[in-house]
């Protein structure tokens, strides 16, 4: 009665494990009375609006979700989860405290070559809350972790620098490479439900102190129900920005300011390992097939850097 169980798995060749079998959910929640609950195991973290659902597409009306769901280094983690419901007659309050760790790999691509990181978050903790009243559901997260991210390619790069025994490029090696580094995400979403239409938007802040650029992310959507019918548009746009401080060759002897002067070139590099602009605008519809089975269309127009993409996807989502 009160003890429920969780497995979700999800086969994909873009797991971000690089496996193509990966466990997404494997918990258990205990509901402690009529207002608490505990839950502890693996869990996704509740970053986004539709973290909860994010492989549940029949639940949402695109083919896919906006760009800034495939932004984030960490998405899920080992822990526990206290929750709480609070109901003021026409006003719903969901909130819930997370602490936990995770070890997980990641990918990121630039100049078409693909790049693998081992990623570490120690000492996850965020709080999420949602209120809903009437028509209009509004949500807020903060999550905070100290993040390792490890490639074997950058490893060898910075003991290189080091090794040349700078003490400029070797204190910056320091404050750059990402060891235990600070790592924080802030969610804003809110949904606006009226007359068989809807009106969606969410914004999310990344900050880093780490070659892993700040980012900041928000779409905005909308759609009309037709009966059997729900077109859409929407609009979704990303900004990254490097952390990365050149290091000053002020002061130094020649052949010394021309080390540093490589090691800045390296250095901010990496910082711009994924640091792409995106912006995408999507027009498309959902057709209910069934009561448990519908079809999808959609076309983006994804303009990345000075490339502009035209992308038309189509899929069929069931429940059963």
């Amino acid at each position: 009665d009160k003890l429920t169980f969780t497995l979700q798995a999800i086969a994909s060749s873009n797991n971000e494990n690089c496996k193509l079998i990966d466990i997404e959910w494997a918990n258990a929640k205990y509901q402690l009375n009529d207002t608490f609950d505990i839950r502890a195991g693996l869990m996704r973290l509740p970053t986004f609006m539709f973290s909860d659902i994010l492989h549940v597409a029949y639940s949402y009306d695109g083919v896919r979700l906006p760009d800034m769901y495939g932004i984030v280094s960490l998405n899920k983690y080992t822990g526990v989860e206290f929750s709480h419901r609070l109901n003021l007659n026409d006003l719903s309050i969901f909130s819930t405290l997370l602490y936990g760790e995770t070890k997980s790999s990641m990918k990121s691509y630039n100049d078409g070559k693909l790049l693998k990181f081992d990623v570490e978050g120690d000492d996850i903790y965020g709080v999420t809350s949602k209120a809903l009243y009437d028509d209009l559901t509004f949500r807020v997260a903060y999550i905070k972790s100290n993040i390792t991210l490890s490639n074997e390619n950058l490893g060898t790069a910075f003991s290189q620098f080091d090794a040349m025994g700078i003490p400029r490029i070797s204190t910056a090696i320091q404050e750059y490479k990402t060891e235990n580094s600070p790592l924080s995400y802030l969610n804003i979403g809110a949904r606006y439900d009226f007359s068989n239409s809807y009106l969606l938007g969410e914004y999310i802040q990344v900050d880093s102190n780490s070659f892993l650029p700040d980012i900041a992310s928000w779409n905005i959507s909308t759609g009309y129900n037709f009966e059997k019918w729900t077109p859409f548009i929407g609009f979704s746009h990303t900004e990254n920005s490097s952390n990365y401080q050149a290091i000053s060759t002020e002061g130094v002897p020649v052949q010394v300011a021309g080390a540093i002067t490589g090691a800045n070139q390296a250095f901010t590099e990496m910082s711009t390992t994924s640091n792409i602009d995106v912006e995408t605008r999507s027009l498309g519809f959902r057709y209910d097939l069934s009561e448990n089975m519908l079809f999808k269309f959609q076309y983006d127009e994804q303009k990345i850097a000075k490339e502009q993409l035209h992308i038309f996807s189509t899929a069929i989502n069931f429940v059963f």
